[in-house]
């Protein structure tokens, strides 16, 4: 019997010892349950900490390309289009032949000029040689005017002395008068021969004026490119008749080409001539391309109050096209101090932006303000300090006051 009681309080004894084991085993496991759940609550995030230091301070200004040189291709005399040696796209030099007009016409008035030319240098020949044997003729008849006075003279003083009869005396004189109308008609005859040549100068003139036109008419039947570049708005075709000054294309000069920005009366403190800038044709685009700012109004436009703003881009490569817009970017100052984070630490919306704090292990929202935005850093001009660690993942999802766990 002693022995059975004995058994019971043994079996008794182990229960108590099991139930007092598999409650500390439970009240273990839940303590490391709760604590694995709270360390799962926290938001593994990376922080920054905040510094101010020397940053470039730029300015940025959307642009539109357009090319450095465009010439327009159009012809100075009308025809029918025989040859067209050109596609909108091709590249082509300054002076190379395009258009081919039909130039049988021009060629004929060519001949026709030129003939009317040799005649009226054979009518000037023929005035001047005319010309030259009236002087010859008033060259004698002088002479024969002076030895008519000589002899009259003569006459007239050996008629008062008696020793010559009045009729030889009136034979004399009229000789005399006679040599002085010969001279005259000879002088008429030298003015009209002179006159005559003149005139056939004059028409010679016009004749070889009227033949360099048709030449030139000729030479203006081919149509060249009017400067180096590419072509394009191409409106012909062979078989058109195009009158002059038809606009039968454009060609545009983009081995380099402008970028042409509208600027403020308060940004030509660092927007000057000969300044660098760099261009790129989207924020998200990594290939950026020098820039000389090579022009800027000298007046604002009297409507908006900007100033235009021309910046010269190589483009040798050609992948710059004209009417493509992008942006600019012009250093406003070098040694700017700021305090700067990531762009990807921002919350908010303009206006309202924040960023989060790491307080403790506890993420903290600071509202503040913003200075300049660029492409992947921000400004912060209040609500942090130097020394702040500030959280710049997960930020969209944060809430004030979350728990946080900053990564390695």
């Amino acid at each position: 019997m002693i022995k059975r009681k004995k058994l019971i309080c043994i079996i008794i004894a182990l229960v108590a010892v099991s139930v007092i084991t598999v409650g500390v085993s439970a009240f273990s496991g839940k303590s490391k349950s709760k604590s694995s759940i709270i360390n799962m609550n926290k938001v593994s995030v990376k922080v920054v900490k905040v510094s101010t230091s020397s940053v470039t301070s730029n300015a940025s200004f959307n642009a539109s390309l357009e090319a450095s040189e465009e010439g327009t291709i159009s012809n100075k005399v009308g025809g029918k289009v025989t040859q067209v040696s050109f596609e909108n796209g091709q590249s082509v030099s300054a002076g190379q032949a395009l258009i081919k007009l039909d130039d049988t016409d021009i060629r004929n008035n060519i001949k026709s000029s030129e003939a009317q030319v040799a005649a009226a240098q054979a009518q000037l020949n023929s005035s001047e040689s005319s010309a030259n044997s009236s002087q010859i003729g008033i060259n004698k008849q002088q002479t024969n005017l002076e030895s008519a006075k000589r002899n009259y003279d003569r006459m007239k003083a050996l008629y008062d002395q008696g020793a010559e009869t009045k009729v030889d005396l009136e034979n004399a004189e009229t000789q005399l008068k006679n040599a002085q109308t010969d001279l005259q008609t000879a002088k008429a005859n030298a003015q009209s021969s002179s006159l005559s040549a003149e005139a056939q100068r004059a028409n010679i003139q016009k004749s070889q004026t009227d033949l360099n036109t048709q030449r030139e008419s000729l030479q203006n039947t081919i149509i060249t490119a009017p400067v180096s570049g590419v072509i394009s708005g191409k409106n012909v075709t062979v078989g058109q008749y195009i009158s002059p000054g038809t606009v039968i294309g454009k060609v545009e000069n983009i081995s380099s080409i402008n970028a042409v920005i509208e600027v403020k009366d308060s940004d030509l403190s660092y927007v000057k001539l000969e300044a660098k800038a760099k261009f790129k044709l989207s924020s998200e685009d990594s290939k950026e391309y020098d820039g000389v700012i090579k022009s800027i109004d000298g007046v604002a436009d009297p409507q908006s109050r900007i100033f235009k703003c021309k910046i010269q881009i190589d483009n040798k490569d050609g992948k710059l096209k004209p009417g493509v817009f992008g942006k600019i970017k012009i250093v406003k100052d070098e040694n700017k101090k700021a305090i700067t984070l990531p762009l990807k630490a921002l919350g908010g919306s303009k206006g309202k932006y924040y960023v989060f704090t790491n307080n403790n292990g506890a993420a903290k929202k600071q509202n503040i303000t913003v200075g300049e935005i660029s492409e992947d850093t921000v400004e912060i001009k209040s609500g942090i300090k130097d020394g702040d660690n500030v959280i710049c993942t997960n930020v969209g999802t944060l809430q004030d006051g979350d728990a946080v766990k900053a990564a390695e």
